[in-house]
């Protein structure tokens, strides 16, 4: 961690564990040639969404810089690490066209053993993309604190570190089973056409509408637990779906 530090003084202490996590997973001539290279750097810091003028000075000439919005800390865990690994990959590999690019560090990440990530990042996009994790996020975003903890937080650690759908299929159908539950308790808030058209009623991306809907009320826990952690200051901060 101390390296780390060292090298990306300018980046949010936040981000920190989430690239260790990363440089852990790497193979040791990736991890060797990012460490050594002075010309890269990552920045990151609250700073930069509401100051009109920020200032850094750097050690070494920087060729290459990555930013990395501090929004990305209200997304789960699993797209942490995918967005981090993404840039190192094409850090390492990154000279072509834009399709031609994302392919090589698509390529790159599922040779690192990061494929999990990639296909919970792509499932993410779809889901925040459609209409039901809408619903699902306006729906948690009315109810209180508490309740929405109590119903869904048992669930946060494993959906925050791999996603809905690599959840253990035990936590996986009790997810479904509590959102079930409350919905329907909750008929008033959710439409109810929504309940009734959940099952096998595919949400954009190919995504059943009802695990949008949960995925919506996620993102909702996260952002309360983010908002434990860090307080107000640091929540000025949208959804992906809006």
């Amino acid at each position: 961690m101390e390296q780390i530090m060292q090298q990306f003084k300018h980046c949010d202490s936040r981000f920190y564990p989430h690239i260790e996590k990363v440089l852990k997973r790497l193979p040791k001539e990736v991890v060797e040639k990012f460490r050594n290279d002075t010309g890269f750097t990552i920045l990151a810091g609250d700073d930069l969404l509401v100051l009109c003028v920020v200032r850094y000075k750097f050690d070494e000439p920087v060729k290459r810089l990555v930013y990395l919005n501090t929004k990305l800390l209200m997304e789960p865990e699993h797209q942490l690490i995918y967005t981090i690994a993404y840039e190192i990959a094409r850090y390492v590999d990154g000279e072509g066209d834009a399709e031609v690019v994302e392919k090589k560090a698509e390529d790159l990440l599922i040779k690192w053993g990061l494929e999990g990530e990639l296909e919970a990042y792509r499932y993410d996009t779809a889901s925040a993309e459609s209409e039901g994790c809408r619903i699902g996020y306006e729906w948690a975003k009315k109810q209180s604190r508490d309740y929405v903890l109590r119903h869904f937080g048992l669930y946060f650690d494993e959906w925050n570190k791999k996603g809905l759908r690599k959840m253990s299929k035990e936590q996986f159908e009790m997810i479904h089973a509590r959102a079930e539950t409350v919905i329907r308790d909750e008929a008033g808030t959710i439409p109810q056409k929504d309940h009734k058209e959940h099952k096998g009623a595919p949400a954009q991306g190919g995504i059943p509408r009802f695990e949008a809907i949960i995925a919506g009320i996620m993102t909702a826990v996260k952002e309360i637990k983010f908002h434990d952690l860090y307080g107000d200051i640091r929540c000025d901060v949208r959804p992906p779906f809006s």
